[in-house]
């Protein structure tokens, strides 16, 4: 759901940038938003082929691309309707190796090759993403420091090169919480934006 709403504020934000773009030039809705998801690859992907059981493979950090339908007519596409198709799309990304695969060529680029080749890189492999959409689990109470109440816990996701939207719902005794990160040129007003 969390992806389906960010793809539904991206949809709107375009809408405002295009009503802005002098002339006011037609201009048309994309039929997909290609949103980057970051995977946990503990116990992920990797299946032992002895047991059929998933393999843990350590704590590390994949991410897949998958291309988030929208539509031109809301009125035919009611919402139930549209939050399935990105589930579906979501889940056929999600149980490919894709996950493992972007860990990899990002751990490898990022040991043996120069900053400047590494970000450029990760410009090239993001699937030309959006956004990055994020989600963390917190404590479902609140924690305690030197005797001291973490009233609040805010997670945040850096921007990875050539994405221009980070976004993260998180969980933290018992309230649930939405970040935002982006470049000012994609979001001028993120407030704007997380009310969308």
């Amino acid at each position: 759901v969390s992806v389906f709403l960010v793809t539904a504020a991206i949809k709107r934000q375009l809408a405002w940038h295009y009503g802005k773009m002098e002339g006011n030039r037609q201009t048309s809705m994309p039929s997909h938003i290609n949103i980057c998801v970051p995977v946990h690859l503990l116990g992920g992907v990797l299946v032992d082929p002895t047991t059929g059981k998933r393999v843990p493979v350590g704590n590390k950090i994949g991410a897949f691309v998958a291309a988030i339908p929208t539509s031109e007519n809301d009125a035919k596409h009611p919402a139930a309707r549209r939050v399935k198709k990105c589930s579906v799309a979501l889940t056929e990304q999600k149980t490919t190796p894709a996950p493992l695969i972007a860990w990899a060529a990002a751990r490898l680029f990022s040991d043996y090759a120069p900053l400047s080749i590494a970000k450029y890189m990760m410009k090239r492999t993001n699937g030309q993403s959006a956004a990055v959409v994020s989600n963390v689990k917190g404590f479902p109470f609140k924690t305690h420091w030197n005797g001291r109440c973490n009233e609040f816990v805010c997670a945040f996701l850096p921007l990875p090169p050539g994405i221009p939207i980070g976004c993260v719902i998180q969980s933290y005794g018992g309230e649930m919480s939405f970040s935002i990160d982006a470049d000012k040129r994609a979001i001028p007003d993120a407030g704007q934006f997380a009310d969308w």
